[in-house]
């Protein structure tokens, strides 16, 4: 007898006829002795779990927040697992790690090690929740394998083992095998996020799903809901491919690899940080083409290039971008940094984090945890006979002070810092503490930035702005100044948002002898602010309106990233018609089905929108992201077939259901439509009940596929 089952009845929570009960039925369920006491219920879960804590002298194990390795599962069988409810969580110097409810069960512990080939160690947890973790980690590929069976190839997608930074590499074909869902799960959300030109990649869990968005552009999208079955493993996959420990998620953690996608190289940053339902993951994606950024092509004017080229020029100084996160600053100093870099000038950057890898650049990671500040780290830089010094960011007075001390003595000196605007920054070094002769000494160019979209040019058309956006901008201009604007009306190239890629916008502020004499004499921002309109100083609003002018923006996305629009305001963008219950687009050039099928599923209680050729039904899609689609095989512009592909091909898009419609009875389009990707087939005449009944069907097994 197990010493648990002991302690059970010493303590008097089972009596010894229970016990005997039990063992009978034992003999031929083939189950735990106290796995067949719970069933009886012969002992409650939270009386078990006391008793076994308390004699054990171990915690109560949290499968809920606790990593399963897919590598251990591959040890235990699923019938085994469940026929003795325990569960394998990982392997440990040889050894396989198993949560089982009863942790001195010597006749269980024989058995996994006799099915594992591997020595056995346990640790308790709650016989509900291995039942359930069972379920969960053993049919987690059957789900993500039904995410998957209708999106397109991820391409070529690997990892770069000879790419360590720093740390050693870690071997990830060996880890986890490599035609696995999860895998496949994981490259295929990176595939798809560069593909569609994302700079991050957000992985967040819910109570009951799993969202992946993308930021494009600077904005956040959400691009597809995950079952929450399928968290585990996906997140075990990506922190692998890091290089961060799998055990841990009681912390944040960093991490990075670098990938080869058809055959280009890209750096991803990874993040960890754990919420109230799991680690919350976030993917940087660094292309190293990024980093090398032409000066000329960042977006500034003419005027404004020349003022620019001839700062960092200067053979000592200090030059600040600034703008709030996102706003492209370190871009601009990257840009500069390759116009300086000429193999006669050695050049030392210190950064938190390092994004991309520049050739000619001595690059320094800053990290804490050893004392390597910013502070700390210039001062070491400054024993290094630097010629060009960039500091990530000032963020303290003593960051602040060496920097423009350094600036003052012979070196040229980049920085950011986040204000609001170039006059602004004067107040905030200020506030954290310098002297006014230092600013005035040192400083050559402040340069505030942001970034907006660019009207897409593909569906790039003119417009009139609403009287809301002129209104915001009449001190700027006049009516007659703007005489056209334009914007994106959405397409497929730019997934129907209207931007396709972004630009900065910059007011530039250089420190004149005025501006130094103002500076010093007693300094004021409006003192500042009109001695420099006196020069000739664009503001944001106004570098905004000029790209605007050009054709290269729209009005309501300069008002947006200059503040001049109120939360709320709507800024002329599309968000898409908002339903209520269950929405279906049909999608057919014959009005008569049209006619009939949307009567037939309004009166059944759905939602219908309509389009009439393949390129509308695709639009509507992006734009709208209908439950269902159901849609004939031949239309004007492009085929039901060609428009199936297409939507497969966009994770945001790839999971939609799609019934297609067609007048053929012959095999070859049947099987042509479900290669394309559709989920299933009926030929016309078709009869409506039975319509409805496929409808409800695919509904239902979309459903349950996205909470299972």
């Amino acid at each position: 007898m197990s010493i648990l089952l002991e302690a059970l009845l010493r303590e008097h929570v089972i009596s010894p006829e229970q016990v005997q009960e039990a063992q009978e039925k034992q003999l031929g369920a083939k189950k735990p002795l106290l796995t067949l006491l719970l069933e009886m219920h012969s002992v409650t879960e939270q009386n078990l779990m006391t008793a076994a804590s308390h004699v054990f002298n171990m915690p109560v194990c949290d499968l809920d927040k606790e990593f399963i390795d897919a590598e251990a599962l591959k040890l235990i069988p699923y019938e085994t697992a469940k026929q003795y409810s325990i569960i394998p969580l990982r392997v440990e110097a040889d050894a396989l790690v198993i949560a089982m409810s009863d942790p001195e069960d010597s006749l269980v512990i024989d058995q996994m090690r006799a099915v594992s080939g591997k020595q056995v160690t346990s640790v308790l947890a709650i016989e509900s929740q291995i039942v359930k973790a069972i379920e969960k980690a053993y049919h987690a590929d059957d789900v993500v394998y039904d995410l998957l069976k209708n999106t397109q190839t991820c391409g070529d997608l690997s990892i770069d083992q000879d790419a360590a930074f720093g740390r050693q590499a870690v071997d990830v074909s060996a880890s986890r095998d490599i035609h696995s869902p999860a895998v496949k799960l994981a490259h295929m959300i990176i595939h798809d996020a560069i593909k569609n030109r994302a700079s991050d990649i957000h992985i967040e869990p819910k109570e009951n799903e799993v969202l992946v968005r993308y930021r494009i552009d600077g904005e956040l999208r959400q691009i597809m809901t995950l079952p929450a079955i399928t968290y585990a493993s996906l997140i075990g996959r990506i922190k692998i491919m890091g290089g961060i420990d799998i055990s841990e998620n009681r912390k944040p953690q960093d991490g990075r690899v670098r990938i080869v996608l058809d055959k280009r190289k890209i750096d991803i940053r990874i993040s960890t940080l754990p919420t109230v339902f799991g680690e919350r993951v976030e993917l940087r994606v660094l292309d190293p083409q990024e980093a090398k950024i032409v000066l000329d092509r960042i977006g500034l004017e003419t005027q404004e290039l020349g003022m620019f080229t001839d700062a960092i020029h200067r053979p000592k100084g200090m030059v600040l971008v600034t703008g709030p996160t996102g706003a492209g600053k370190n871009s601009t100093i990257y840009a500069a940094l390759n116009v300086l870099k000429d193999g006669k000038r050695n050049i030392i950057t210190l950064e938190d984090p390092v994004e991309y890898l520049m050739d000619g650049i001595n690059q320094i990671q800053v990290n804490p945890a050893i004392d390597l500040t910013f502070a700390a780290g210039l001062r070491s830089i400054l024993r290094q006979d630097p010629d060009i010094i960039s500091v990530g960011e000032i963020r303290d007075e003593e960051t602040a002070e060496i920097a423009f001390k350094s600036a003052m003595t012979g070196h040229l000196v980049f920085s950011t810092l986040h204000t609001i605007n170039a006059v602004a920054t004067l107040s905030r070094l200020m506030n954290m503490g310098l002297q006014p002769y230092m600013l005035s000494s040192a400083l050559l160019l402040i340069v505030a930035q942001r970034l907006v979209r660019c009207i897409c040019p593909l569906c790039k058309e003119e417009y009139r702005p609403d009287e809301k956006t002129v209104q915001l901008f009449l001190e700027y201009f006049d009516n007659s100044t703007l005489r056209k604007t334009y914007r994106g009306r959405g397409c497929a190239s730019c997934n129907f948002s209207g931007y396709f890629g972004r630009i900065a916008i910059f007011e530039l502020l250089p420190i004149t002898m005025e501006i130094r004499r103002i500076i010093d004499s007693g300094f004021s921002e409006e003192a500042v602010f009109q001695q420099a309109r006196n020069h000739g100083l664009r503001t944001l609003a106004e570098a905004g309106i000029a790209k605007v002018s050009q054709g290269i923006t729209t009005l309501e996305e300069v008002a947006r990233v200059a503040e001049l629009i109120p939360m709320g305001t709507n800024t002329g963008e599309s968000p898409g018609i908002q339903r209520k219950g269950t929405h279906i687009l049909v999608a057919d050039d014959d009005e008569s089905i049209h006619k009939l099928l949307g009567a037939y599923l309004e009166h059944a209680g759905f939602q219908v929108s309509h389009a009439r050729d393949g390129e509308e039904l695709i639009a509507l899609v992006m734009s709208e992201k209908p439950d269902m689609v159901i849609t004939d095989v031949t239309m004007p512009k492009k085929t039901g077939l060609e428009a199936t592909q297409q939507l497969r091909s966009n994770l945001s898009t790839a999971g939609i259901p799609i019934l297609m419609l067609t007048a053929r009875e012959d095999k070859a389009s049947e099987l042509a439509g479900l290669h394309a990707g559709v989920d299933d087939y009926m030929t016309k005449p078709f009869d409506y009940e039975k319509l409805l009944a496929r409808v409800q069907m695919l509904l239902r097994r979309s459903t349950a596929s996205s909470f299972a």
